[in-house]
């Protein structure tokens, strides 16, 4: 079989940092860390039978059942380490195959769903809701003020879960696979590129758009769904380049350079790109048009991710570290999706709450291992906030200590995504090796 080589490193500064860095966390916070990751995404796995009517497994985004579907961004979340199996992951990408239409869909007028497109969840019959703000499987689901067309992002978490596969396994076997879509039979890997080009994209830099909020209103990131964003978007943008480069390692391991190196010239491009239209004042921008303000969550994972250039992802990580230090965008080490002195321009959440103010452990680990790049000490200090807001609040989805509002306990994105994104960058000392493809396949 044919085997990946590893992946390229995701930043020039990350990639120093993972292979010298110190642990963020004692042993013993990285051993809770852990045990918390494993139940809780044990308590939301479901096999098929009684809940799950699907022949797959699925996974919820919560042990507490709070959200009663299966959503690709938050299983995606779950994945990289050892919180998962390889036979979980290739039921979720058969069911995620099984939803996939070759058509657009004209849900309804001014409500589209593009050929290819992944869904914003899979309801536990099997159908699936291409939008946010409810459980709807018909004409009765998007349009205002969930967009005319679905979320950016679900295409590109479905390309990474392609590729967590193929690092599990070792091999490109289910690449080359014909999986069952709502239309007939495709390759998985001819899925995947057809997945890639659903978001709109600017022409020239390859960044992701959205039109007006009023007539199109597409979702940038499923974490930010209650928001209307226009222009430019970053962190689909950061998806896309993350998926484009995962497309090059997918493609070359199948015998198609040609198509690996396309693939490496649009992350590049992608890359070049992000500074020039979303850096203001140290931070990265949401939007350019409608959101265009300092994107917290974004920023950290740019820089986590390898999106951005050294001289960026340094000028970044010290503003992510100055508003640690200053308490302007993170308490208890849970993270807001924009600074303490603003909030969304267009949102349907109160100031404070939710996705508008609320503090998320989701976006923790991007937060920490961005920082640690220019103050170590800072990112120790925020682990330790993080592992005791752990202890004594139960995995919450996210909550604001000055309201004392809270919501969803036992979710998985508050402990899962940072645990995987720890052991990754280096951080978390956990006993487990990050295994590569070639690594992988050569011990099985």
């Amino acid at each position: 079989m044919t085997t990946l080589a590893p992946l390229a490193a995701l930043a020039a500064a990350l990639t120093v940092a993972a292979a010298s860095a110190q642990p963020v966390l004692s042993d013993s916070d990285a051993a809770f860390l852990h045990d918390q990751a494993r139940r809780i995404v044990a308590s939301a796995r479901l096999a098929p039978g009684g809940t799950n009517r699907t022949p797959y497994v699925m996974h919820v985004p919560g042990g507490n059942m709070g959200y009663p579907a299966f959503w690709v961004r938050d299983a995606v979340m779950m994945l990289g380490s050892d919180l998962v199996s390889v036979s979980d992951l290739e039921d979720w990408i058969r069911l995620m195959c099984s939803v996939i239409r070759n058509r657009d869909w004209h849900v309804r007028p001014g409500v589209v769903v593009p050929a290819y497109a992944l869904p914003d969840h899979i309801n536990f019959d099997g159908r699936a809701t291409f939008y946010p703000g409810s459980l709807e499987t018909g004409s009765k689901q998007g349009g205002a003020p969930w967009g005319k067309y679905p979320p950016l992002d679900d295409h590109f978490y479905f390309i990474q879960a392609v590729y967590e596969h193929s690092k599990m396994s070792g091999n490109t076997a289910l690449l080359k696979k014909k999986m069952t879509t709502a239309f007939g039979r495709m390759r998985l890997l001819k899925l995947c590129e057809r997945a890639y080009r659903v978001a709109p994209v600017d022409p020239k830099s390859g960044l992701c758009v959205a039109g007006d909020i009023d007539t199109e209103n597409a979702k940038d990131f499923g974490f930010c769904d209650a928001e209307s964003k226009s222009g430019k978007l970053l962190f689909p943008s950061i998806l896309r380049f993350t998926a484009a480069r995962e497309l090059a390692e997918l493609f070359r391991a199948a015998g198609n350079p040609r198509k690996a190196k396309a693939f490496e010239k649009e992350a590049a491009s992608i890359r070049q790109a992000i500074a020039p239209a979303f850096l203001h004042a140290g931070w990265l921008y949401s939007a350019t048009g409608v959101g265009n303000q300092p994107d917290v969550w974004g920023s950290a994972f740019a820089v986590y991710s390898g999106a951005v250039d050294p001289e960026t992802a340094r000028t970044v990580a010290l503003s992510l570290a100055r508003a640690y230090r200053e308490k302007t965008a993170v308490r208890e080490g849970c993270v807001r999706h924009i600074l303490s002195d603003d909030a969304w321009q267009v949102t349907l959440s109160p100031r404070g709450e939710y996705q508008n103010g609320g503090y998320w452990g989701t976006a923790t680990g991007w937060y920490i291992a961005a920082i640690n790049t220019v103050d170590e000490a800072a990112a120790r200090d925020m682990g330790r906030d993080y592992i005791q807001f752990l202890r004594e609040h139960e995995a919450w989805e996210w909550f604001n200590p000055d309201t004392g509002k809270h919501n969803n306990p036992l979710y998985v994105a508050t402990v899962a995504l940072p645990y995987v994104t720890l052991q990754q960058a280096g951080l978390l000392q956990t006993g487990r090796s990050n295994k590569t493809i070639g690594e992988s396949a050569r011990n099985h």
